[in-house]
């Protein structure tokens, strides 16, 4: 019999969310033994199952390594309260501290159970206040109380929905030999059922929107009000106001497809102008900037941040670049986002994925499969990866937007409304 052994439970939707299997498949894969204690089943749909197993393993090494896998299954391994230890100094966080998931996660004090608020992963549990709530270690203080270990710990992992989604049945597969005009035909279904609850849509784009004209599609859908927040880099805006003043991208002529003499340049141009005035914003207001997506999302007040990387040129003046407090803009910005478009952009996409609570629903779009591919494996349940150009999949989503508007469904005033 192995020496080393913890009681573990498991509370779900156990059996028709696979859980189970997983977790069975886990420690078998770690090369442990489990024992089953207790199983009791639910006896209807919306009833869950739990169970209590016992997880054996030749070593603690090796059975923590389990428990740490488990922990994705929302294994609860004791009963006992939450562990905090105070942080030594500002950013320094006390030994053998807790690593967020993305998933919802709860932790128990003096015998109850506290929800994690603003739940994100790779992130810490800080008791503060009767509350427990995440944080980045850039932002953790001297003094803050900081989980420990794994006792009193709780992850709940998204299960399948009881009703039909596509974000279910397609999630983490990448999706290159699909019919894909019906996969966006059910995406764009899905924002509206979000907008309807009255949640946000964000999106993340990269530059390639602009290069490969997607962006007279992408403006469509932000008329109609179904884009509540913008995540870009200074490269999307750059050539979008490149495009707006001088119709060229990256030095492309945007009508004959062709370089015009010394394009390369034109990116340079319009971010001194663009800094000339003093910003975006004030080159709408005086005139300056008069069309493109920026300008758009100037027009409609849309929640914009433009976060900063090592490659820019400029930047634009309205670029953070201390990533830090871009990272904190961003987790702000996705307060009350249940669905996010990563369209064509490697760096940000996987970002802000980092930043997402595992119940926001993805949809990463990229002709490099490695893109969709990277920001499923950061863990999310509710993923969808689509191999394909950026300008088919927005000329459709807008095309199938369109579609629900006439069938019924009005956006007015920032709030979607039956007709």
């Amino acid at each position: 019999m192995s020496k080393f052994q913890e009681p573990v439970e498991i509370e779900g939707h156990l059996i028709d969310s696979g859980i189970l299997k997983y977790a069975f498949d886990k420690i078998v894969e770690h090369e442990g033994q489990f024992e089953v204690l207790d199983f009791r089943i639910g006896k209807h749909n919306q009833e869950t199952s739990k169970v209590r197993m016992l997880v054996q393993a030749d070593s603690q090494e090796q059975l923590e390594e389990i428990l740490a896998a488990l922990e994705d299954f929302g294994a609860m391994v004791d009963w006992e309260d939450c562990n905090f230890v105070e942080a030594p100094r500002d950013g320094l966080l006390p030994d053998d501290f807790y690593s967020t998931t993305n998933f919802d996660t709860l932790v128990k004090v003096k015998g109850e159970w506290f929800p994690v608020t603003n739940q994100k992963m790779d992130s810490v549990i800080v008791w503060e206040g009767g509350c427990a709530t995440t944080k980045k270690i850039s932002e953790v203080k001297k003094g803050d109380s900081i989980a420990t270990g794994r006792k009193g710990i709780r992850v709940k992992p998204q299960e399948r929905s009881r009703e039909y989604s596509v974000f279910d049945f397609m999630s983490n597969d990448l999706t290159a030999e699909v019919n894909k005009s019906l996969l966006i035909a059910e995406i764009a279904r899905e924002i509206v059922r979000v907008k309807e609850s009255g949640k946000k849509v964000a999106l993340v784009p990269g530059p390639a929107v602009i290069h490969s004209g997607a962006d007279q599609y992408l403006r469509e859908i932000i008329h109609m009000g179904f884009i509540d927040v913008i995540l870009p880099g200074n490269a999307f805006a750059v050539h979008d106001i490149e495009k707006a003043l001088l119709n060229t991208s990256l030095g492309v002529n945007q009508n004959s497809g062709k370089a015009v003499d010394g394009g390369h340049r034109n990116h340079l141009w319009a971010i001194n102008e663009i800094n000339k005035v003093g910003g975006i914003e004030r080159a709408c207001a005086s005139g300056l900037l008069k069309s493109g997506l920026m300008y758009e999302c100037i027009r409609l007040g849309i929640h914009t941040v433009l976060a900063g990387s090592i490659r820019d040129d400029g930047p634009l003046v309205d670029v953070i670049t201390d990533c830090v407090e871009a990272q904190k803009k961003y987790i702000e910005a996705l307060e009350d986002v249940a669905v996010v478009l990563m369209l064509a952009s490697t760096l940000h996409s996987i970002a802000v994925g980092n930043l997402l609570k595992g119940s926001v629903k993805t949809v990463c779009v990229d002709i490099n499969e490695s893109t969709p591919l990277k920001l499923s494996n950061r863990g999310s349940k509710q993923a969808i990866g689509i191999v394909t150009d950026v300008s088919f999949f927005l000329s459709i989503l807008a095309s199938e937007l369109k579609k629900q508007l006439r069938e019924g469904v009005d956006f007015a005033h920032g709030t979607l409304q039956k007709t």
